[in-house]
């Protein structure tokens, strides 16, 4: 369902939850139960499913086009964006993928004007007065691959940008048992209540110099949200961490870029169920995802692309660290 945003509260959703905002596009839609994009020997594949009465979408990248051993999977769940092409730029998941041997899946949110936005808690359909169940479609969607590819189900990860962050610490609260970890770029909770149903490790990449989510949080109207370093802490209170995380500065980036751009650490571990908890603070980054792309059109807003680290290798060598002892039941929480 589609809803007409008026231009201010579009300025809003732009300053606020997303960089890869084309007020001038409109998101694909696919009809049936499988796009005509989704051929025998495409490691692309287009799936649309029923939920709540309302047609959802969402995308897998395999890296191969006939999967035959169990290969773990990463839900890579949007932020603000025009389409879910952008958003697979952005996230620079796939060429890890196929090296790598992982499932990408790419869930798309609802249609509101002409972005796409996640049910996350106080965040981000306004206006959307039946607002979607999103943990329950994200499971759907985990089910839906499962019946078609061969997952190893005891690694099984999610991953959000954003909106898309705010969405995955959603997930982590209210599914837990469905994965085992979790990593946010550039986004941080927006719960009315925090109450997890377990521990989980959690990996948290955000920059101090975030313009449109800020670290120290945002406190005005329309979305408060919380400081990076007060998500992250609820976690390491609630998982009964050490009260003092390991420290460490790192730098990765190539000579060109800022000597004062750089990385910070922190590391909570070992935590209650044997998770960890995971800060990274960036200086220089900005509203990005970390050695991935950012559009051009963005850039002077948001800023410019990062390379300090590279997001996605540092999330799946946290990943890597991580598995579930028991597979879950299938769709539950």
């Amino acid at each position: 369902m589609k809803q007409r945003l008026r231009p201010l509260r579009l300025v809003l959703l732009t300053l606020l939850i997303g960089p890869h905002l084309n007020v001038t596009a409109q998101p694909t839609e696919a009809s049936g139960h499988e796009a005509s994009t989704a051929t025998p020997d495409s490691v692309h594949r287009v799936y649309t499913l029923m939920h709540e009465d309302r047609q959802r979408r969402y995308e897998v990248q395999l890296p191969t086009p006939t999967p035959t051993q169990p290969m773990p999977l990463i839900l890579a769940i949007h932020g603000a964006t025009d389409s879910l092409e952008t958003y697979r730029k952005v996230a620079n998941l796939e060429p890890l993928a196929k090296r790598e041997g992982i499932i990408v899946v790419y869930p798309m949110g609802t249609p509101l004007g002409n972005i796409l936005l996640w049910n996350a808690g106080a965040c981000c359909l306004p206006g959307l007065h039946d607002r979607p169940n999103d943990v329950d479609f994200l499971l759907r969607v985990l089910a839906d691959v499962e019946q078609r590819f061969p997952v190893d189900r005891t690694r099984v990860y999610a991953v959000g940008m954003s909106n898309g962050a705010m969405m995955t610490y959603r997930l982590a609260t209210e599914a837990p048992a469905q994965f085992a970890a979790v990593a946010t770029v550039a986004g941080p909770m927006a719960l009315r209540q925090f109450h997890p149903k377990a521990p989980i490790s959690i990996m948290h990449i955000q920059s101090k110099d975030d313009p449109i989510l800020p670290f120290a949080g945002r406190r005005l109207p329309p979305i408060p949200l919380p400081s990076g370093q007060k998500t992250v802490q609820r976690w390491v209170d609630y998982a009964h961490c050490p009260d003092k995380p390991v420290i460490e500065t790192v730098r990765h980036a190539p000579p060109d870029e800022p000597a004062a751009w750089q990385a910070t650490r922190e590391r909570w571990s070992p935590c209650a169920g044997d998770t960890e908890i995971v800060l990274w603070q960036l200086e220089g980054a900005g509203h990005v995802w970390p050695g991935g792309y950012q559009p051009p059109r963005v850039r002077q807003l948001m800023g410019g692309e990062y390379h300090v680290i590279d997001a996605s290798q540092e999330i799946w060598q946290f990943f890597q660290r991580h598995r579930l002892a028991t597979i879950p039941a299938q769709g539950g929480s």
